[in-house]
Order: C-alpha cells, then sequence, then structure tokens
C-alpha cells in the first residue's frame, strides 16, 4: 500500500467533525448512518481510532446513526497530558454523547474502550446505555501487568509516517483490509505516546471485574481467544460471571484481540443480532 493508496483510502471515510466537552476537552469524531436512526456507539481500543471500526460502522450505517469518536490522546482528538482514568473517560463519553443531544445508545467497546464502556454502564450515567456489547475488554490492569507492557503500547504511536509504514507489516494480521490497514497506519502516526503512558499510569492496580455487577443493561461479551492473544482471562471471566449471572459471553473460534477486524463476519454475525435486540 502506497501512501497515495492510503491517502484515497482515507478520503472515502466520513470526515473528522469535532466537539467540545464540558471537560474543556476537544473530541473528533466520525458519523455514519442517519440522525434520525437509533444511534450507535463504538469506542475504540488503545493505539487505534475511529478509524478501526469503520467495517463495523459502514454495516451498522443502514439501520442505525454510528457515532465513533477518537477517545483523547488519539486520532484528530486533544492530547491532554492526564485525565485518563476509566472513569475520567467515561465521564467524557457520556459529556460526548450529552453534546449530540444521544438520550440513549447501543454502545460497542473493544479492548481499552470495552473498560471505559463498562465504566459508563456501571456508573453515573449507566442510563445512557440500551444494550452493551464488549469485545474482548480489558478488565483490569495490575501494577505488574502495567510495568510490563505500558512501554510497548506507548512504542507503538508518535511516530514518523515512514517509521508506522516499516512497522505496519508486523501488525497487519490475515483478515485486515487495506481500510484496516490504512486506518491502524493513521492511529500510529496521529496516536500521542505520552497519553498512551499517563493511560497505563493512571489505571494500574484497576479491577473492573466488581463493576460488572452494577451493569443494569443487556450486555454480551465476545471474547477472544488467550491462545491467540485475547486478553480475558479463564480466570478473570470466572469472576466476572459471579458478578454479573445475566452477561451472555460468545467466543469467536480462531479469532485474536482485534475480533472485529480479523473476524469481521463471524463478529457482525455475533453483535448485529444482539444490537438488535434480537436476543429477548
Amino acid at each position: 500500500m502506497t501512501p497515495t493508496d492510503d491517502d484515497q483510502i482515507l478520503a472515502r471515510f466520513p470526515q473528522p467533525q469535532h466537539v467540545d466537552l464540558p471537560s474543556g476537552v476537544r473530541l473528533a469524531y466520525r458519523e455514519w448512518g442517519s440522525l434520525d436512526a437509533p444511534p450507535v456507539l463504538l469506542i475504540h481500543g488503545i493505539t487505534s481510532s475511529s478509524l478501526s471500526w469503520a467495517r463495523v460502522a459502514a454495516a451498522l450505517a443502514p439501520r442505525y446513526r454510528v457515532l465513533v469518536p477518537d477517545n483523547k490522546g488519539h486520532g484528530d482528538s486533544a492530547r491532554p497530558p492526564s485525565g485518563y482514568r476509566f472513569d475520567d473517560q467515561a465521564e467524557e463519553t457520556a459529556g460526548f454523547l450529552h453534546t449530540l443531544g444521544v438520550e440513549r445508545a447501543r454502545v460497542v467497546g473493544h479492548s481499552w474502550g470495552g473498560a471505559i464502556a463498562v465504566s459508563l454502564a456501571s456508573g453515573d450515567h449507566a442510563d445512557l446505555v440500551e444494550r452493551l456489547v464488549l469485545e474482548d475488554p480489558l478488565v483490569g490492569l495490575s501494577q505488574q501487568r502495567r510495568a510490563q507492557i505500558g512501554a510497548g503500547y506507548s512504542a507503538q504511536v508518535g511516530l514518523t509516517r515512514a517509521e508506522a509504514e516499516v512497522r505496519l507489516p508486523a501488525v497487519v494480521k490475515p483478515g485486515w483490509t487495506d481500510e484496516d490497514a490504512a486506518g491502524k497506519l493513521d492511529a500510529m502516526v496521529k496516536g500521542s505516546r505520552a497519553a498512551v503512558e499517563a493511560v497505563f499510569a493512571e489505571n494500574g492496580g484497576s479491577d473492573l471485574r466488581p463493576r460488572y455487577a452494577h451493569l443494569r443493561c443487556p450486555a454480551l461479551m465476545v471474547r477472544a481467544a488467550p491462545d491467540l492473544g485475547g486478553i480475558v482471562s479463564d480466570a478473570a471471566l470466572a469472576d466476572i460471571r459471579r458478578f454479573a449471572p445475566a452477561l451472555r459471553v460468545t467466543a469467536v473460534s480462531g479469532a485474536d484481540h482485534n475480533i472485529h477486524r480479523t473476524r469481521f463476519d463471524d463478529f457482525m454475525a455475533t453483535v448485529e443480532p444482539f444490537l438488535d435486540g434480537q436476543d429477548r
């Protein structure tokens, strides 16, 4: 994929819009679908951006208003040096929805975005979440784990275009499209290294498993295989089930952590019926 190809791919996506939140942070977001349709909010994972959801958003757009923000420190959003606790970001996610006049939304969160989504759906703004999908969500961050992986993640963003192009082939997996790759390349360049470091520094020692007991909406976890890079361990899942026995859990065979990119068709076949309320 040449730089020209990449630019042409990015030009086909909805272009970023911006909102100023009550917190003072300016968030970029992309929007698919009709303003009159039921809203779906997609929350991306760390070191990614709204573009990681491009295929999912386009598939949902015929029936939904799909709102996809760049979390702060990522994509085209502001890059403040602090304020990255899960609850901070849940508060800002609520502010994002309120600013756009959204009273309730179906919410899908991947990885770090899953942690933000759980914080949103179990906290002061739980009434905003109509249905919740968690794609291989982060469920906690021990101090040891923070030290082990924080530096590796922060090194994946804030790259020059040339550096990102060299590293991209090792990131792209079977099942990714050129659109997925172009979005990831953009995120690798635009993401803030300091913001990613702050996510790990401010959430060290966190444990979101007890928060699952406070979920009040229908919830689905789509899990990747731990031996393929899935981050929800069997032990963590057992704890979560004790806190939230009504949580639906499904595994996508052969999927790594990025289920919506490596196993897109299987992901959509699982998630779309749930969003549509077909589990009732």
